[in-house]
């Protein structure tokens, strides 16, 4: 005969995450990808298990396979919506490019600096370095994802119209993002630099806007 510890319904178990009395399908899973999240920053990627993955949601492993597959695929699910998940923002095409794309460039900042991401990418950034299937792994997602940050579009529909002269959109996009966000992400991922302030960031990023697009214009524009 089971004892009462053991016959307790799996909504009423106490994770070591915390959890609320009841779950719906869909709070479930964004509980299991929490768990796996936290465990993955925690431990690292070999070292997570659907075990601890279980135990940290309060769930039992053969719900999390109900979700998931495999742990690979728990963790390809977590990379794809929580680390290249997509950033919704179209700026108006009325406004001048600068102002434009100071206000994508704002939007994917918001969007990568939370302390989740970042998490992720210093996990990310670890595994990778060390293990070439995980590399891989993450390469294939990247592609995947289908380049999530939407500079690259915009820089493409900007040349199209004739506002920029972009021989390469694939490089000026590095080379914005590097002009913009580059340093100061860096400084997050590494702690080498106090974090910057929102006001502080976007005058950042607004100068290098102002020196991207000046080096890019067209000559009947100079």
């Amino acid at each position: 005969m089971n004892s009462p510890s053991s016959s307790q319904s799996e909504d009423r178990k106490q994770p070591c995450c915390g959890r609320p009395a009841q779950l719906d399908e869909a709070e479930r899973r964004i509980r299991i990808l929490d768990a796996a999240s936290a465990v993955l920053t925690t431990h690292g990627y070999h070292a997570a298990s659907m075990d601890s993955i279980a135990a940290c949601s309060g769930m039992s492993k053969k719900t999390l396979y109900q979700f998931f597959d495999s742990k690979k695929v728990l963790f390809e699910t977590l990379i794809l919506e929580r680390l290249f998940a997509p950033i919704d923002y179209t700026p108006l095409p009325t406004d001048p490019m600068e102002k434009q794309l100071l206000g994508l460039m704002t939007s994917i900042a918001a969007c990568m600096f939370c302390d989740e991401r970042l998490s992720l990418l210093r996990s990310v950034i670890t595994e990778t370095s060390r293990n070439p299937a995980v590399r891989q792994l993450v390469a294939d997602l990247f592609q995947l994802s289908g380049r999530v940050l939407p500079i690259q579009n915009w820089l493409a529909a900007q040349s199209e119209a004739g506002r920029l002269d972009i021989p390469d959109i694939t490089e000026a996009s590095d080379l914005l993002f590097g002009m913009t966000l580059g340093g100061p992400m860096l400084g997050r991922l590494t702690h080498c630099k106090p974090h910057r302030s929102k006001e502080n960031l976007e005058e950042f990023m607004a100068y290098g806007i102002r020196v991207f697009l000046e080096g890019h214009r067209p000559v009947t524009q100079a």
